[in-house]
């Protein structure tokens, strides 16, 4: 899918944002999902980042299905 620059700009979608889709009843919204590596920091104390990010995303697959 291609985004036009003007909102790739506007919203800072890079190439490899995620997005979420949700039906509206004026059409499709996508919404960029936050990038959890900028908590890491607070974070990083607690668990191993690539842990943290592999259960993530583990889980986001699950819930595709």
């Amino acid at each position: 899918m291609t985004i036009p620059l003007k909102y790739r700009e506007k919203y800072n979608l890079r190439e490899g944002t995620t997005l979420t889709f949700k039906e509206t009843d004026e059409g499709l919204l996508l919404k960029p999902l936050p990038d959890i590596t900028e908590s890491a920091g607070a974070l990083s104390s607690y668990a191993d980042l690539e842990e943290v990010l592999s259960d993530i995303l583990k889980g986001r697959k699950d819930d595709l299905r």
